[in-house]
C-alpha cells in the first residue's frame, strides 16, 4: 500500500473538470493531494489525484500545447489554489476564474514570453541564462482585491526574515497591530528538482531526490523508490520494509524535536529550546550509528536498504529510545503546565477542522483539529500494518493542541520503534547490486506519512533509464495555504508563532520592510518583532 500503480484514469473535458470535481468531492474524495502536470509533447495533461479516505481518483483533463486553458476548481477546493498557481508557473496553463495571475514560483524577472521551464523542449541552461540576464528581480507580493482602508499598511515579512526558517515572503495587511490579510509568495529557493530527475538515472534520483529537505530526507528517498518499485512489481525483504520504517521514526522523532524547540524560542521560552535540542541528540546519534549520517542518511534504496544494522545495534536502539523516551515525557510534562507555553500558544493560531479540511491541510496540522488522516493508517505501508500505534489528535486546531499532538507522536514513534525491534525478521535487506537497469512504460503514485504529513510523489516512465516525469508535492505546500489563512485576525506579535506551528520549510535573515500608504519606506530589524511578543490577542 501507500501508493500504486495508476491503471485507470477518470478522463474529463477541460470544460467539464469543475462538475467534475463536485461530483468527487460530493462522493467523498474531498482531500485533493495534487495536481499532476505532464508534458506529452502534442498535449498537456494534468491530473488530479483525489483520496476519498484510503481509495484514490485521479482525474486527467488533455490540453493543447498552445494556450493551454481550463476553469479553476478553487471554488469548489479551495485548498487547489496554490497548486494550481504552480501548474501555471511551470507549465504555463492558465487557469479561468483562479486567483490573481503574478508569479508564484518562478521570480518576477522570468520573461513573460518565455517558455514555462518544466516543459520538454525547454534547456535548463536557458533558464538559468534567462533571470542571470535580468538586472533585478523585485519581489512583489500583494494580491489585495480591494483598496486598503486609511488606517491598513502593508508590512512585507522575508525572504530573508529571522521568523523563518528558509526563504519566504509574507505580505501581510495589518490595521494596527492586527493581520487584516496574509499573502504568501514561495520558490526562493526553487531548484528544479522535478527537471533535474528527468536528466537522472532512477538510482541517481534517490540521491537527489533526498535533498529536498535535510529534516525528512528519509521520506523523500523512500517516497520516491516506492513508486519505483511499483512500476517494477518489485517486492522488498520484511527486514528492509522493517528497516525503513524504524529509521522513518527516528526521524519523525527528531523533526518534531526540533520543531518542538522552535516554538519555545519564539514564545519566548530559550530554555525549552535548550532542553529538547539537548535530548534530540539522542536521536541524531542513533541515527549516525545506523546510516553514517546525521542528515542525509543515504539508506533507502531499489529494492531494499543499502546496509543492513546489526542485531546488537538494534538493541541498542531500543533501549536508548526508552532511555529518549522518559526524559522527553518527564520534561514535557513539566512544560506543558509552564504558564508561559499556555498563555504564548493556547487560542493562538486557531482553526477549525472545516478549515484543515477545505484548505487539504496534512499531518499533525490536520489532525490537531481532530480528523486522524495519517497516510500509516489509511494506506499502511512498510512495516506499518505489523505494528501497534495510536493516532494522536485533539479537537481544537491552535498551537497549544499542534504541541500535544506533535508530543503524543513522539511517544508513539518511540512505541513503533520499540515493536519494529523486538518483531525484527532475518534475511538480507540489501539488494546484491544497485539498480541500473530501465524501467518498463507506465505511471505511479505514492505517499507515506512524512513528519510535517502526507509526503506525495507522481512518476512516469517510459521504459528507459530516467524517468519522463517525477512530480513532488511537499507537506509545505499543503498547509501553507491553511496558514496564510490562519494569519487573519492575529497580532504581528502572534505571527513566527503561528508561522512555526505548521512546521514550514523556511529560513531566515535578519530585516524586514515597513511601508505606509503614503508610500514612505522604513527598515526594522528583527528587534521590531521581538518588542512585540508582549503584545496579547
Amino acid at each position: 500500500m501507500g501508493g500504486g500503480r495508476i491503471q485507470g484514469k477518470v478522463q474529463v473535458p477541460p470544460e467539464g473538470i469543475r462538475e467534475a470535481v463536485r461530483r468527487l468531492v460530493a462522493e467523498g474524495y474531498a482531500h485533493l493531494t495534487a495536481i499532476t502536470a505532464v508534458d506529452l509533447q502534442d498535449s498537456i495533461e494534468l491530473i488530479y489525484h483525489f483520496d476519498g479516505g484510503g481509495g484514490y481518483r485521479h482525474v486527467s483533463v488533455k490540453l493543447p500545447r498552445a494556450n493551454p486553458t481550463l476553469p479553476s476548481i478553487a471554488q469548489v477546493v479551495p485548498g487547489a489554489d496554490y497548486y494550481e498557481k504552480e501548474v501555471r508557473d511551470l507549465f504555463g496553463v492558465n487557469f479561468q476564474d483562479g486567483a490573481e495571475k503574478r508569479r508564484f514560483i518562478l521570480p518576477e524577472c522570468y520573461p513573460p514570453d518565455a517558455p514555462p521551464p518544466l516543459l520538454k523542449d525547454v534547456d535548463p541552461a536557458s533558464v538559468k541564462a534567462l533571470v542571470a540576464e535580468a538586472p533585478t528581480c523585485q519581489v512583489d507580493a500583494v494580491g489585495l482585491h480591494a483598496p486598503l482602508s486609511p488606517e491598513s499598511v502593508v508590512v512585507p515579512v522575508g525572504p530573508y526574515h529571522p521568523a523563518f526558517k528558509e526563504p519566504e515572503y509574507f505580505s501581510l495587511v495589518v490595521d494596527g497591530e492586527r493581520i487584516v490579510k496574509a499573502f504568501v509568495r514561495i520558490g526562493f529557493v526553487h531548484r528544479g528538482i522535478e527537471k533535474a530527475a528527468e536528466s537522472r538515472s532512477f538510482f541517481r534520483d534517490i540521491f537527489l531526490v533526498e535533498r529536498i529537505c535535510g529534516i525528512c530526507s528519509t521520506s523523500h528517498a523512500w517516497c520516491f523508490v516506492e513508486a519505483v518499485e511499483r512500476l517494477l512489481n518489485m517486492e522488498v525483504p520484511r527486514r528492509a520494509a522493517y528497516l525503513r520504517t524504524l529509521v522513518a521514526e527516528l526521524e519523525r522523532i527528531h523533526s518534531h524535536a526540533l520543531w518542538l524547540g522552535l516554538v519555545g524560542y519564539w514564545t519566548g521560552f530559550e530554555t525549552m529550546f535548550m532542553w529538547v535540542w539537548g535530548l534530540r541528540e539522542t536521536i541524531m546519534d542513533l541515527l549516525e550509528e545506523i546510516s553514517g549520517n546525521r542528515v542525509h542518511k543515504s539508506f533507502v534504496t531499489i529494492g531494499g536498504v543499502r546496509r543492513d544494522v546489526p542485531d546488537a545495534l538494534l538493541r541498542r536502539v531500543s533501549e536508548r529510545v526508552e532511555t529518549f523516551r522518559r526524559e522527553f515525557e518527564s520534561l514535557l510534562e513539566s512544560l506543558s503546565y509552564s504558564e508561559e507555553i499556555i498563555s504564548r500558544t493556547k487560542g493562538i493560531g486557531r482553526y477549525s477542522l472545516d478549515d484543515a479540511r477545505k484548505y487539504c491541510a496534512v499531518g499533525p496540522v490536520r489532525r490537531a483539529a481532530g480528523d486522524p488522516f495519517d497516510v500509516r493508517r489509511i494506506e499502511p505501508y512498510g512495516a506499518y500494518p505489523e505494528v501497534e500505534f495510536e493516532v494522536p489528535t485533539s479537537n481544537e486546531g491552535d498551537v497549544y493542541n499542534l504541541i500535544r499532538v506533535r508530543v503524543k507522536e513522539v511517544v508513539e514513534s518511540a512505541s513503533i520503534i520499540q515493536q519494529l525491534v523486538e518483531k525484527m525478521p532475518s534475511g538480507n535487506p540489501v539488494p546484491p547490486k544497485p539498480f541500473m537497469g530501465t524501467v518498463p512504460e507506465g505511471e505511479a503514485y505514492s505517499r507515506i506519512e512524512a513528519p510535517r504529513g502526507e509526503l506525495f510523489y507522481y512518476v512516469k516512465a517510459n521504459n528507459t533509464h530516467n524517468p519522463y516525469r517525477v512530480k513532488v508535492r511537499t507537506p509545505t505546500l499543503a498547509n501553507i495555504q491553511l496558514a496564510a489563512k490562519i494569519l487573519e485576525g492575529q497580532t504581528l506579535s502572534d505571527f513566527p508563532v503561528v508561522v512555526t506551528s505548521i512546521d514550514p520549510c523556511f529560513s531566515c535573515m535578519d530585516r524586514v520592510t515597513i511601508i505606509d500608504l503614503s508610500g514612505k519606506r522604513r527598515e526594522v530589524s528583527s528587534k521590531f518583532f521581538e518588542s512585540l511578543r508582549g503584545v496579547r490577542r
